[in-house]
């Protein structure tokens, strides 16, 4: 596959995954009573396309150049994490930004977990999600 196609077909996935991820944080902080502010529809797609060609970039780079140094990708985490914080300065607090990355970090598990057939591994994915998040739910809520 050539190289182009393989960074846009990542870019492609990482947006998915972002996009998807801002949509379920920001029903499950409706349901538990917290404001997640969102920018217009337009804004919010140019912030998660531009740290998703990050995200997208950083696991072609690693894929194709150093395919043993997955660890380095806790860097792109943490610079996504930045671009979020930032287009969000005061609206969000470090926990939006955490839980956003965890959701897109489950969302992309639990979907490589499908496409590779491991169902019982996509089912324990969710099942510990959704754990986590009642707790969440259950303390946010107690607050």
């Amino acid at each position: 596959m050539h190289a182009t196609i393989q960074l846009l077909a990542l870019w492609a996935l990482a947006f998915l995954t972002l996009s998807t991820a801002l949509v379920l944080l920001n029903i499950f902080d409706g349901l538990i009573g917290n404001d997640l502010t969102l920018d217009s529809v337009g804004k919010e797609a140019v912030i998660a396309g531009f740290a998703s060609f990050v995200e997208g970039g950083s696991v072609w780079l690693v894929v194709t150049f150093a395919p043993g140094a997955g660890r380095a990708l806790i860097a792109t985490a943490i610079i996504v994490a930045m671009i979020y914080k930032l287009a969000h300065l005061t609206d969000w607090s470090r926990y939006d930004v955490f839980m956003l990355l965890m959701f897109q970090a489950v969302i992309a598990g639990f979907g490589g977990a499908l496409l590779m057939g491991q169902f019982q591994t996509a089912f324990v994915i969710l099942l510990v999600f959704g754990f986590a998040l009642a707790l969440i739910a259950f303390f946010a809520r107690d607050v």
